[in-house]
Formats: C-alpha cells, structure tokens, sequence
C-alpha cells in the first residue's frame, strides 16, 4: 500500500529521508548497505517515486559498470601480476629513503591518467587492487593512501583537452548565451582555469594532506595485512592451476580491457562494460577465472549502498527539493553585489549538494541560476558558472558524492566521521584557490 505525499509535501518527504539516512550512516548502529536499500524502499512507499524509478538505480548502467570492472579485478588477482607488481616496488620503485613518496606519487599519477582518460569510477576499480598491493607492501598506510587517489581522480575533470571536455567551452558559451550575457569562454579557458586548481589540489594532497585523511589504524592495517596474504595463499592455489598462456591472457584481458576502455569512451559511444564484458567472457572460456570466483569477486556493499542512494538523487530532483535550495539561495543573495561572495555561495552550495545528489542535476538546476544572478547583479557570469561547475564536480566530501569514492570507502574500511572529516581541508584548498586564481586568470575585478 503507498501512503500518498498529501499531508506532507514531497519536497518536505524527501529532506527527511536524506536527514535520517545521514543521521544514520554517521550514527553506524544500522549497516550501511542495509540503510541504503530502506532509502527506495521509503520513496516508494511515501509516494515520492514509482517502483521503477525507485530502483532503477540497481538496473543503470553505472551499476552494470561495476560488477563489470570488480570482475576483471578479480581476473588480475588470479595472475601473477601482483606478486610482480610487489617484488617491482620493493626492489626499484619503493627501495631508498624517498621511495614511499614515489610510490605514492606514481599511485596517484596513475589514477588521474586513468579517470582523465575514462572516468573516476573505471579508474579507481582499476586502481584499488594495486594501490592496496604497493602501499601494503611498502608501508604507507593503505586507508590514506586510497583516498589520496580517489580524490585526485574525482577533481581531475577538465585538467588535460580530451573527451567532453574539449567541447566544455561550447557548452558553458551555450548557457551564457540563453541568459542574454556578452562575455564568453575560448577554447583554452576552462583548461586554463583547472590546470593551477588542481595542481595545488594535488600537491597539497600530496605534501600535506595525504597524512590527515584518516588516523593510522594498526588493527586495521594489520587486518589488511592478513587480508592479503590470505587472499594470496588462496590465490596460489590457483595460479598454480593456472599455465603460463592463462597467466598471461589474464594480464592481457586485464590491461587491454583497461586501454580499449580508454579508447573507446574518447572516441566512440560504447560503454565501457560492453567492452570489460568481452574480456570477462574470454576469460571465463579460458579458465583463466571461474563462475564462482568471478561472482566472490563483485563488492556486493558497494552495488547495494550505490543502488539504493542514487533513488535520493532522482527524488531531490523530482520533488523540486533542489530547486526549492536553488531558490532560496537566489533570495538570499538578492541585494548581495560583491562578487566573491555571491561565487562563494554558489561554490559550496553546489559543493554540499553534490555530496548527496548527482553533479549532473546540481549542475543542470544551478547553472542556468548561477548566471542570471551573476548577470542581474552587473557581475561577470563566468565567475559564478564555474563556481558552480566545479564545485558540483568536486565529489570528495562523502561516499555518496559518486562511485569511486564509495568504492574507496569500503575498500579502506573507514568510518563515516573520518572519511568527512578527512576531506574538509582538502576542499578547501580547492575552494580557496579557486577564489583567488579565477579573478586573476579572467580578470573579473
């Protein structure tokens, strides 16, 4: 039976769901996986969203994606490149006194190389089981060192002209356009605009920041220390099983799989689980993994926690719970003429909502809003159009900000608290640097 939304406006419905649903993620009594899945469960009952789209986070593409990209991981894990990936690091990469900060380095580098190239989620399924290896293997704590690299992967959007973000000029151009604004972005702009942010982003990270995101835990360390060599011993067993073809076949389907997702996403629409699921069937023809080990290999919290959270994302936007926020910020800075401020809103707001919700549909509800205030105001729109596109980009705050950081979440074991309180300062040095830089790369003052 669904209890129909007419005591209570939907809007009001939903920042309730999203209040208890917070309360109890930080809170920890209830599991979060479990908490997630009562998320739809709720929206459907209350009314707010049919079954369909109450769901249909557990059928999307995203989803798909994933279970794609956790079995190929599994497909690595039953070759030897590990093993090989350890001996690598301890003996050239890892070895000296500097040898954990170029471990860390590298770590990251990669992982913004790959999430440049396809994305933040793709990167970080491919990355997780060897950044947990090397910072294993060469004691850099594996909690901080995930997130290191999850944050770098997630805030790496528009840093080097590939994909869609070759035509992000065009699109931006497009909005300033229908709200009647002169001035307009080249080509170079959104790069020249990113590049300095995410640099210092990333050096801070690097420098500073890589040693607060999570206190060390030497249970937890210790448990991934036995995590691990459990998980080698069994996985002995089978790479003993497997010959020096499968061995091989596996690391090939693995990293080819890795490239062709690469190539595929920049310069053709195939999906890139189309393409891991070739491999997967490969694989799984060759023997190189079998049925059963290549579903142990899919996190099922993960698939869980993302499918049940994402409904939130379509209620806020359905309900008009963001465009009431929307509003009432557009209100609250009516008679507000200095620019910094009225960028600095909009910045965080977007921030805080992208944690939550999807970037897309804060993008899509604040962009348009951004500029008619910016330019109502006598103020330069790009100002307020990119606070607004990089700060519903920044998804670093939460695990429900996007899927990678979800996966770095369950991966590093975390604890809500921590994981939150860890990525404050990093966003904002983000933020900050933001603020200082874009009145200086466009000359807005």
């Amino acid at each position: 039976m669904i209890i129909r939304g007419n005591i209570m406006s939907q809007s009001l419905i939903v920042a309730i769901i999203l209040i208890a649903m917070i309360i109890s993620f930080f809170a920890g009594y209830i599991p979060m996986a479990a908490t997630a899945l009562a998320v739809p469960m709720l929206l459907q009952i209350t009314g707010v969203l049919s079954f369909k789209d109450a769901w249909a986070g557990f059928s999307s593409s995203t989803v798909i994606s994933l279970v794609v990209l956790f079995i190929l991981g599994g497909i690595l894990n039953q070759t030897t490149f590990l093993d090989d990936l350890k001996h690598f690091v301890v003996t050239k990469l890892g070895a000296g006194a500097k040898g954990k900060r170029r471990v860390l380095l590298a770590a990251m580098l990669m992982s913004v190389v790959f999430s440049t190239f396809a994305s933040p989620v793709s990167a970080m399924a491919i990355m997780l089981p060897i950044v947990v290896t090397i910072a294993t293997e060469t004691g850099l704590p594996v909690k901080n060192t995930i997130k290191a690299c999850t944050d770098v992967a997630c805030s790496s959007n528009n840093v080097l002209p590939v994909g869609t973000a070759l035509t992000a000029y065009i699109t931006f151009n497009g909005y300033l356009e229908a709200a009647g604004a002169s001035e307009r972005f080249r080509f170079a702009d959104p790069f020249l605009a990113k590049i300095p942010i995410f640099v210092i982003f990333f050096a801070y990270i690097y420098f500073v920041g890589f040693k607060h995101y999570a206190k060390i835990d030497s249970a937890y360390e210790a448990q991934a220390e036995g995590r691990k060599e459990a998980e080698a011993k069994k996985n002995d067993k089978k790479r003993a099983e497997l010959t020096p073809f499968q061995n091989k076949l596996g690391k090939v389907l693995f990293f080819g799989s890795a490239a062709a997702m690469i190539i595929t996403s920049t310069f053709t629409k195939i999906d890139l689980y189309i393409v891991g699921a070739f491999a997967i069937l490969i694989a799984l023809a060759a023997k190189v993994i079998s049925q059963k080990e290549a579903i142990r290999s899919i996190r099922w919290e993960t698939i869980f926690i993302y499918g049940g959270t994402v409904s939130l994302s379509t209620a806020m936007n359905d309900s008009g719970l963001n465009e009431i926020i929307a509003n009432g910020i557009s209100g609250v800075l009516g008679g507000v003429t200095n620019v910094y401020l009225v960028a600095g809103v909009f910045f965080l707001t977007s921030f805080l909502m992208t944690q939550f919700a999807s970037n897309r549909t804060v993008g899509a509800v604040f962009r348009p809003l951004s500029i008619a205030a910016a330019v109502g105001l006598g103020m330069d729109p790009r100002f307020t159009l990119l606070a607004i596109h990089y700060g519903s980009s920044l998804s670093t705050l939460t695990p429900m900000a996007t899927s990678a950081q979800l996966l770095a979440f369950n991966e590093g074991g975390f604890k809500m608290k921590e994981f939150v309180i860890g990525s404050v300062v990093p966003a904002l040095v983000y933020f900050i640097t933001f603020m200082v830089w874009f009145p200086i790369c466009f000359n807005v003052l």
